[in-house]
């Protein structure tokens, strides 16, 4: 097989495997895919390895020793060694070294003379059997496989890039448990957008749009759509009963959690966070309860309560808590969730 195509088939082994696009993981496993043909002094990897590729070339046949079960033991038992030893090579590197050298001699199976996999066993291992479909280096079957490989390597990429193989079919089929998964996954480096349908609880008038994630609440979420909030799910208290939701990976965004202590005093703390994205949670005690004055929307989330002389908070908007504390004095602990979209 052509150099290109042991690179692809690495990198592409890898991603799928390791369910990642990280690029470097990538290029290790597409790098290891190499290794296998240091039995040659010809091969790429041979010519940069020359003085064991020689060794080697003087007392292994071609796609033998190196292309077998046997190395991809040694490989392995040496690497995971190397990495307990030195904990702080990164794992993954580890893991894609492994696929990628495994992948890069078994494609060879797939050549006219085939591997021997069982070595010491001399038996070649070969495939398909007739001899007519095995690929020949450089032929027009190894670049039709070639421009295949792309292909399924940038669908691969696209889905590890949402989250992988499993969120992906999660979301196929609209399960909950693939959005969270993606929420999980994603949610702290990205927005996550929710495409839902289902009725509102209240009256149950349809509903079906798009909306920000902000929070996972129970078995939903907090959503938002223009500056109205929601939760979305089959939980008792959602606002929406999702009928199907699919997530997807949007702008890059990095969320900072911030904790604000009060004692008897005005909400000036909180005027920083005006203006951004930021959502209020907790129990705060305030000294003239009288004057906050509630007016909630029968089919929006209640994300501001009343009891007695306290205001509790679940993921309340900062623009909605600052006009209806603003006259009060403060007592009791915040956290602020920030959000910004880069």
């Amino acid at each position: 097989m052509m150099t290109l195509t042991h690179l692809l088939v690495g990198s592409l082994a890898t991603g799928i495997f390791l369910q990642t696009p990280q690029p470097e993981i990538l290029l290790v496993g597409a790098i290891a895919s190499m290794l296998p043909d240091v039995d040659i002094s010809t091969s790429p990897t041979g010519r940069i390895l020359s003085p064991i590729s020689r060794f080697l070339e003087k007392r292994f046949a071609h796609r033998s020793a190196t292309h077998s079960i046997v190395a991809s033991g040694i490989v392995g038992v040496v690497s995971y060694g190397l990495w307990l030893k030195f904990p702080l090579i990164p794992l993954s590197f580890i893991h894609s070294l492994n696929i990628g050298y495994f992948s890069g001699w078994f494609l060879d199976c797939f050549t006219k003379s085939g591997v021997e996999m069982f070595y010491p066993l001399p038996l070649r291992c070969v495939c398909p059997k007739n001899r007519n479909l095995r690929f020949s280096t450089g032929s027009s079957q190894e670049y039709f496989l070639i421009a295949f490989l792309v292909g399924i390597a940038i669908w691969i990429f696209q889905v590890n890039s949402n989250g992988g193989l499993m969120t992906e079919f999660n979301r196929l089929i609209a399960a909950p448990s693939g959005v969270e998964e993606l929420y999980n996954q994603k949610g702290g480096s990205n927005l996550i957008l929710a495409n839902v349908e289902g009725v509102y609880a209240s009256d149950r008038t349809p509903i079906k749009g798009e909306f920000e994630i902000i929070a996972a609440n129970g078995n939903g979420f907090i959503v938002l759509r223009d500056n109205e909030i929601y939760k979305a799910g089959n939980d008792a208290d959602a606002n929406i009963i999702t009928q199907r939701i699919t997530g997807k990976v949007s702008k890059p965004a990095v969320v900072e959690i911030e904790t604000l202590n009060f004692l008897d005093e005005d909400i000036g703390k909180l005027s920083k966070y005006q203006g951004k994205e930021a959502y209020l949670s907790g129990s705060i005690t305030v000294d003239d309860p009288e004057s906050v004055i509630l007016n909630p929307h029968p089919r929006e989330y209640q994300a501001i309560a009343l009891s007695g002389s306290t205001v509790n908070l679940n993921t309340a908007p900062i623009d909605q808590v600052i006009p209806l504390l603003s006259e009060q004095f403060l007592t009791g602990n915040l956290s602020v969730r920030i959000i910004y979209v880069q």
